[in-house]
């Protein structure tokens, strides 16, 4: 503490002006105790005084040149500054050290050196650049941040209804063995009419919608037996055919979810038309079938 307490002794005292005031004064006193022990030496006379004295005043303006000649004016003001907010942060005047610091200027250049700063960061989000195609890197954060957080639609992830009258709720069993869904929800046909050099759209007709699954079965032909009753149903063997109230299956695909979430959903009403089964010997593979519906009446909805 005695260290301390000696250097906030001494910046007090050079606080209590102008720093280099201080330390000029400082210099000149030295510089006077010199000369006075000078014509103590040479008898103390009046020549001796005079000659001493002329040398004092000589040396004490060579003095404060040199202290001062190498300073701008503005780092003269920050060293005085300094010192004063220095002495008054050690005396514990926490409040006159910020005034001090304001009226000085050295918050000025504190807080010019952080906004430019901020500038350069801001100018650099903001403007174009080469390296981002052209657009800031800003609007480039905003793209990136947007494709990362969208939640894509994937094609494995979807969900099968199937029921009917005939045989009920068969959902279960058809999502144990679907792979693979194809279909087109919607075809718009028409006509092209010419009309000069120009030619004009004439829709006609919305087609109907194919469904082509592709799913495994089990030993006991589950699957099979399935689509072999409700065609049956359609077409009987004693070439009568049924009504679609007999063999009108509702299918339902849910896409991209699994469950009560809100995604989109396709319904619609259709009958079998054919399955196919290939089999093979040169592969020890799963078997696989691929069914074919299609949408009756597309007036009626399920």
């Amino acid at each position: 503490m005695g260290l301390y307490n000696n250097v906030a002794d001494s910046l007090g005292l050079l606080g209590a002006g102008s720093l280099l005031g201080n330390l000029q004064g400082a210099v000149g006193g030295g510089i006077n105790n010199l000369g006075g022990r000078a014509a103590q030496l040479a008898g103390g006379g009046a020549l001796a005084q005079n000659l001493a004295g002329r040398a004092t005043s000589i040396a004490g303006s060579m003095a404060s040149s040199a202290i001062s000649s190498g300073l701008t004016p503005e780092l003269r003001r920050a060293i005085n500054g300094g010192g004063a907010v220095a002495s008054n942060l050690l005396a514990g005047n926490f409040q006159d050290a910020a005034i001090t610091a304001l009226d000085a200027g050295l918050a000025d250049r504190v807080l010019s050196s952080f906004g430019s700063r901020a500038g350069a960061q801001m100018r650099f989000w903001r403007n174009g650049n080469p390296l981002y195609g052209g657009i800031s890197p800003g609007e480039a954060r905003q793209i990136h941040s947007e494709a990362t957080t969208t939640g894509k639609a994937k094609k494995n992830l979807f969900l099968v209804k199937v029921s009917s009258l005939l045989q009920g709720d068969f959902s279960r069993q058809f999502n144990l063995f679907c792979v693979d869904i194809e279909h087109t929800p919607f075809i718009v046909s028409g006509d092209k009419f010419k009309v000069g050099a120009a030619f004009v759209d004439m829709p006609n007709a919305s087609e109907v919608d194919e469904l082509r699954i592709t799913t495994l079965d089990d030993k006991r032909g589950t699957m099979k037996r399935w689509f072999e009753d409700h065609a049956a149903a359609v077409a009987a063997r004693d070439g009568t055919v049924g009504v679609p109230g007999q063999y009108a299956i509702t299918f339902t695909i849910e896409h991209a979810f699994v469950g009560e979430l809100g995604g989109f959903k396709g319904k619609g009403l259709f009958r079998p038309v054919s399955y196919d089964v290939s089999l093979s010997r040169r592969d020890d593979a799963l078997e696989e079938i691929q069914m074919t519906f299609t949408q009756i009446d597309t007036f009626m909805e399920p």
